[in-house]
């Protein structure tokens, strides 16, 4: 069977994390003996993924290097979005989804998890199917709210007090509920919503019917937005991660 191809998104500025990204995006920020994208591309190479779209912006010939001398015979064709400073999330997808027209998986780029995540989400087909750390949520981070196994909201905006859990970053998107996500990106990325994130375009879904929470509790993740959580990755999630390559 055919493996999906892999939607990291690295366009953005990361002005949060200054001055650590001044001088480099956040993907390349380093954790232990490799960078948050090592982590990334070593885990879905793991699972027998090789073809992967990349949405690149701030720094892009950084990352671009990058992957051509660490992953020569990897397969990854970069798209960039040139208004990165004025666009979020959402419009960086409709870039990806252009070229990756089949099953797929989602990731941020400033995720930092275990690949074991990757192996549970692999297993799941015909749906989509979000990562999910069931924990009390902070306002800065992207919820869920699920009801008889189906995620019905999603989004920043949600009240903690009634969600499942944490959205990590990290997806995937396979069989008839990946044409319909599609569909909506693109009907989504329009003038207005420039500043929308992707997970707009699943809570706008009008039939959510298939999309799931992977329940990852327990694993190590963490998205990578503030200084805080780049500390609380080196000291706390570094060590907890499969190390081999």
């Amino acid at each position: 069977m055919t493996q999906p191809t892999a939607v990291i998104l690295a366009a953005g500025m990361s002005s949060r994390l200054r001055p650590l990204c001044d001088d480099r995006p956040k993907c390349l920020l380093p954790l232990g003996d490799r960078t948050i994208l090592d982590w990334q591309v070593q885990a879905l190479q793991a699972i027998g993924v090789r073809d992967i779209v990349m949405v690149v912006g701030y720094l892009k010939d950084l990352i671009q290097k990058h992957i051509a001398d660490h992953y020569p015979a990897l397969s990854v064709q970069f798209v960039e979005n040139p208004l990165y400073q004025s666009t979020n999330t959402l419009f960086s997808l409709r870039q990806a989804l252009e070229i990756a027209t089949g099953d797929f998986y989602y990731l941020n780029a400033d995720v930092v998890f275990d690949r074991e995540i990757l192996v549970r989400l692999a297993s799941e087909v015909d749906g989509g199917y979000l990562a999910v750390d069931r924990k009390q949520c902070r306002d800065e981070e992207v919820k869920v709210i699920v009801e008889a196994g189906q995620v019905t909201q999603i989004g920043k905006h949600l009240n903690s007090a009634l969600c499942f859990g944490e959205f990590i970053g990290v997806g995937k998107f396979s069989g008839e509920f990946a044409d319909r996500f599609r569909s909506n990106v693109h009907a989504e990325a329009r003038p207005g919503n420039e500043m929308a994130f992707f997970e707009h375009a699943l809570d706008t879904l009008s039939d959510k019917d298939g999309l799931r929470a992977v329940d990852v509790t327990g694993l190590p993740c963490v998205e990578i937005d503030f200084p805080e959580d780049y500390t609380y990755a080196v000291t706390e999630v570094l060590s907890r991660l499969t190390m081999e390559r």
